[in-house]
């Protein structure tokens, strides 16, 4: 089951990429400017490291989403199941 809910979250998060609000593009734009600051004051090797940080984060940070999505579908199911059964 969870594997359905998986390939669900991620068909419905390619989707949702493309919509962004203004609070999120103002984040973007500001984490986007902050990089450049760190950047330009790093070495070679920093700028590796730093890029490798990145991508754990971001790793970490679609695992979370996808995980609590997944916890909210089953929250989600067995309320409604406890529900249509004490109706």
């Amino acid at each position: 089951m969870s594997k359905v809910l998986e390939d669900l979250w991620f068909s419905c998060e390619m989707q949702n990429r493309v919509e962004q609000n203004e609070e999120k593009k103002e984040l973007l734009e500001l984490i986007v400017n902050y990089e450049k600051k760190i950047q330009k004051d790093l070495t070679e090797e920093q700028k590796a490291q730093f890029k490798k940080y990145g991508d754990c984060i971001s790793d970490l940070h679609c695992i979370t989403e996808c995980e609590a999505f997944i916890r909210g579908i089953r929250f989600a199911t067995a309320f409604l199941t406890e529900a249509l059964e004490k109706g």
